[in-house]
């Protein structure tokens, strides 16, 4: 942040009286000349933080926590002193008389986009005829008007140029929408079109409460249900990094704070829902596999993180990825799992479900033994064989986590041996060593990628990948929306190449299920096979730079087909070569060759 003059500061400071600032955000009670709340920095029982009107400062009597209007906010917002100072002069409505550099202000341009269109969704939401089908899903979701506020919900047309028209009328720049994924241009230069259509929207907000991206569901009745992802996200952008971000965080982190804990879920409603029935430590992830990121955000604000899955997801890839992040992250990670056949959104409607939701929250098994717990309950673990597996299954997680040099991470590592050691009745010597052996097995095992994005294959593959299948996978990963088109003429064993093969199918399986297309989707399924993910994050960041990725897609499909057709004949004249000596199977293969084969889609 540019230097600021001590006038500015004296000036913000003037205009943000401390009890005004404070009550804000606690309950605050007058007390003789000085006020008193309960304090939010250490577990308070009484209030011990007393506030001071005339010396503007605060001072907690129990864990003296200390400062004036500028460190309340800095550490209540857990922000440095030029995020605080930014705050408190948009609160007193007072200009920072700084030179923004460059990309502050183009930040600056796209976040005031993303607002003009926010209010774009809820105007149309909350007034237009137009999204009547839309209240009436939204109300079937008994989600209430002060839940829809809160969160902002929108609704976005089924016209395919509804937001690009009120853009022009609003004098909005074309090129601000497209980099901001709201828009994007149709082939051969005729307009462009909106990438959300038919859809409940969801703001997605930066812990600061700012908009920077969109969560679209389809409408169950609409045309394009059946063939569209029920959920569509924002893409990348400047603003919005799916694996950086957490829906809710802005609205969840100071009752998180309060609570000790956050929660993740996996739904927007399943959010909404939790805050509606006074569960506010709860957020989501974007459709994607919690992230280190995800888990240094929310060891901001609470020392623990709850993980609830359905019942009959408990066992999913996805716990191992979490114990995988449990093992190389500073947190207290824990497993809730919710009764069979329900999820957030149903446990909280019916009778005593906040509290039964709060109960397994504050029950939630620790990440560790939830995993051992699982793993003895599938076999015997008093034999050798068993105990081997399962002590396997364990170090291989803490193996392929990524290395925690500091004392904490040491430590960590010391207890799970320890524990495992413990629980199987093993020496840990033993569980040590084959915790080394897992390790250097792991990285044996990690081939180096650096060449596959330009067309070499990993290690075990020395033939480069054709360029027309590398292509296929660098649009489709960068535009995961072109998918439906190539699935309904390119079928994974049109790609020769195996790790690209390996990455076709799984695209195709994460888009069939209905689940989000990223990179997080496809890390999970790619647990075995990390060069492949890192190869699609290599082929991911070519394709971004490809333009008209639509048009050279349908380009690409083309040479497919002609791929197709080739080989088909040069599967003709080897026959032919053979059948030399049957004079009619020649002739018929000779009439074969001779017409050119229809190709169908697959």
């Amino acid at each position: 942040m540019p230097l600021i003059s001590v006038d500015i500061k004296k000036q913000v400071k003037a205009a943000n009286d401390i009890v005004d600032v404070v009550s804000g955000y606690l309950p605050v009670v007058s007390a003789g000349k000085a006020y008193k709340a309960v304090c939010p920095f250490h577990n308070d029982t009484r209030p011990s933080l007393q506030i001071d009107r005339g010396y503007q400062n605060y001072r907690c009597w129990a864990c003296d926590a200390r400062g004036d209007v500028f460190d309340f906010v800095m550490k209540f917002e857990k922000v440095e002193f030029g995020e605080s100072l930014r705050m408190l002069a948009d609160r007193a409505g007072i200009k920072l008389d700084t030179a923004a550099s460059p990309q502050d202000e183009a930040r600056s341009r796209l976040l005031r986009v993303m607002k003009w269109a926010e209010e774009k969704y809820r105007d149309c939401l909350m007034k237009d005829a137009i999204a009547e089908t839309a209240r009436t899903y939204i109300g079937s979701r008994r989600l209430t008007g002060p839940s829809v506020k809160q969160f902002g919900l929108g609704f976005a047309p089924i016209a395919g140029d509804w937001l690009v028209h009120l853009a022009e009328q609003d004098g909005i720049s074309p090129d601000l929408l497209i980099e901001v994924g709201l828009i994007a241009p149709r082939d051969e230069q005729r307009g462009f079109y909106d990438r959300f259509r038919d859809r409940v929207m969801f703001p997605i907000r930066d812990v600061r409460g700012q908009t920077v991206g969109f969560g679209g569901r389809i409408l169950p009745e609409s045309p394009y249900a059946a063939r569209a992802p029920k959920y569509y996200n924002s893409t990348e952008t400047p603003l919005f990094s799916k694996s950086n971000l957490l829906f809710g965080l802005d609205l969840a982190r100071h009752a998180g704070t309060a609570a000790g804990h956050l929660a993740v879920v996996e739904g927007y409603t399943d959010v909404m829902m939790a805050h509606q029935h006074g569960v506010a430590q709860v957020v989501a992830t974007m459709g994607t596999a919690l992230t280190g990121t995800h888990l240094q955000q929310l060891r901001r604000y609470a020392p623990r993180v709850v993980l609830v899955y359905d019942a009959d997801e408990g066992g999913m890839t996805g716990v191992d990825r979490a114990l995988e992040l449990f093992v190389g992250q500073d947190v207290e990670l824990k497993i809730a799992v919710l009764p069979e056949g329900l999820d957030p959104c149903d446990l909280l409607v019916r009778p005593g479900g906040p509290e039964e939701f709060k109960q397994l929250l504050a029950n939630a098994q620790d990440a560790l033994e939830f995993k051992l717990n699982r793993l003895l309950q599938k076999g015997d673990a008093t034999s050798v064989e068993g105990g081997r597996r399962v002590v396997d299954a364990i170090l291989s997680i803490m193996a392929m986590a990524p290395a925690m040099p500091s004392q904490n991470g040491q430590v960590r590592q010391e207890l799970i041996v320890t524990r495992l050691a413990h629980r199987l009745g093993l020496r840990q010597e033993t569980v040590w060593a084959r915790l080394s052996e897992l390790k250097a097995e792991h990285r044996r095992r990690e081939p180096d990628v650096s060449r596959f994005a330009d067309g070499a294959a990993p290690p075990t593959r020395t033939a480069p990948a054709p360029e027309i299948e590398r292509q296929l996978l660098q649009f489709l990963l960068a535009e995961p929306e072109l998918l439906p088109i190539a699935l309904e003429s390119i079928h994974p064993t049109d790609v020769t190449h195996p790790g690209l093969q390996r990455l076709l199918q799984e695209l195709y399986n994460i888009h069939e299920a209905g689940q989000a297309v990223d990179m997080d989707s496809l890390r999970v399924r790619l647990m075995d096979r990390p060069d492949l993910t890192q190869a699609a994050a290599d082929l991911q960041f070519v394709g971004r730079h490809v333009s008209e990725r639509g048009a050279s897609l349908r380009q690409l499909l083309t040479r497919f087909d002609e791929r197709r057709d080739g080989h088909a004949r040069k599967s003709l004249k080897e026959q032919l070569s053979a059948e030399l000596t049957d004079d009619d199977a020649a002739m018929d293969l000779l009439r074969r060759l001779t017409t050119k084969p229809k190709v169908t889609a697959c």
